[in-house]
């Protein structure tokens, strides 16, 4: 259970890092979010990202935990990429 709340965890943080940049603001919500929106999007994906490690860290122990939340960055960080480039099949299907 721990691994899969690390996942979650990680991929939560880098799609919050991903709708902070405004390109991909611009892609996946059609506007631009404001300066200061960006920054929050950015300080809590961050964030997501550090819970995860506490995650690992604490459910699994901090040297097999620090392992674990590093695969567990490597998968999400993949998802985050696939999902970005199938952007537009994602959005049709949200938007029927």
């Amino acid at each position: 259970m721990t691994h899969v709340a690390v996942l979650l965890l990680s991929q939560i943080g880098f799609a919050m890092l991903l709708l902070a940049m405004a390109r991909h603001q611009q892609e996946w919500l059609c506007r631009k979010l404001s300066s200061s929106l960006s920054g929050m999007m950015r300080t809590g994906g961050m964030m997501m990202l550090v819970l995860g490690f506490l995650a690992a860290g604490i459910g699994l122990g901090w040297g097999y935990g620090t392992v674990a939340w590093c695969g567990s960055l490597s998968v999400a960080a993949m998802m985050t990429i696939i999902f970005n480039l199938h952007r537009e099949k994602i959005l049709a299907r949200i938007r029927r």
